[in-house]
């Protein structure tokens, strides 16, 4: 008996050796503490928390919905209403990144991933950007993860937005164009081309303007002179014709003095028949 139980042991040991490498590789691959946030929080850019795990097979998640992280911290802590969100992915729009490295939950979902590259380090990213490989953004904690692509000098730039101000930023400029992965996969791998903007005032055409200007006030001004003079014309005229053409005769002193004269040679006839008769 004694003799069968040396082999034993020494299979045992061996069988320990063996193993050994795959138990110290659960080891590292357990997660002890993970990133958390929940709700705002992970809004917020200037928030810095870890949960430590329940053991260390746990592992680490982080959730988001319509391309915002929503929620950070080890899977066996996660409430249910999160889990639902994970189980129903495409119902709830929404993606669940799992890890199993301490700390691990740091990177964005691998659908928001976005091209990133600069055409002097591959030519690619300028005249074949379609055939790199889009790679995992960082998380943002400010607004939606984007992507962006850029051009200036020539020069071609593509990578992740993760911050307000580097969306806005990009938004102002002509020459930078922002999208959204979680609508359109790789959606920053279209060819761009730069577009030249001018400040130079329109000098030609303020002069032009101004002498426009000068004239019609000079025109107005003759044609208001004008005005005043036809006006001023017209009142004279209306004051010389204010006397009748046509003034009516002394019909009534005539047809007096006719009266008179009838009277007179009437009373000389009178006369005359008087003295005949008497006579």
């Amino acid at each position: 008996m004694p003799n069968e139980s040396v082999p034993m042991s020494i299979m045992k040991c061996a069988s320990v050796l063996v193993l050994w490498p795959l138990l110290q590789t659960a080891l590292v691959l357990a997660s002890e503490s993970c990133l958390y946030c929940r709700g705002i929080n992970c809004q917020r850019s200037s928030y810095q928390a870890t949960e430590q795990c329940v053991n260390q097979l746990d592992a680490c998640i982080s959730v988001f919905q319509g391309g915002m992280i929503q929620a950070q911290g080890c899977l066996e802590m996660l409430e249910d209403s999160w889990r639902q969100h994970c189980e129903n992915q495409q119902k709830n729009n929404a993606q669940c990144e799992i890890c199993v490295t301490d700390k691990c939950n740091n990177a964005a979902s691998s659908r928001l991933s976005c091209l990133q590259c600069l055409d002097t380090e591959d030519e690619r990213c300028s005249t074949a950007p379609e055939q790199l490989t889009p790679q995992t953004c960082a998380i943002s904690h400010s607004g939606r993860n984007l992507c962006y692509a850029s051009i200036k000098d020539q020069r071609i730039q593509r990578g992740c937005s993760l911050t307000m101000s580097e969306q806005r930023s990009c938004l102002a400029d002509v020459n930078c164009q922002l999208c959204d992965p979680s609508e359109i996969p790789n959606c920053n791998n279209q060819l761009i081309v730069e577009t030249i903007v001018t400040t130079e005032p329109p000098t030609s055409t303020s002069s032009s303007t101004s002498s426009s200007t000068s004239t019609s006030s000079s025109t107005s001004t003759s044609s208001s002179t004008s005005t005043s003079s036809s006006t001023s014309t017209s009142s004279t005229t209306s004051t010389t014709t204010e006397v009748p053409t046509n003034p009516p005769t002394a019909k009534p002193n005539g047809a007096s003095s006719f009266g008179v004269e009838n009277a007179f040679a009437f009373l000389a006839v009178s006369q005359l028949v008087f003295i005949i008769i008497y006579l």
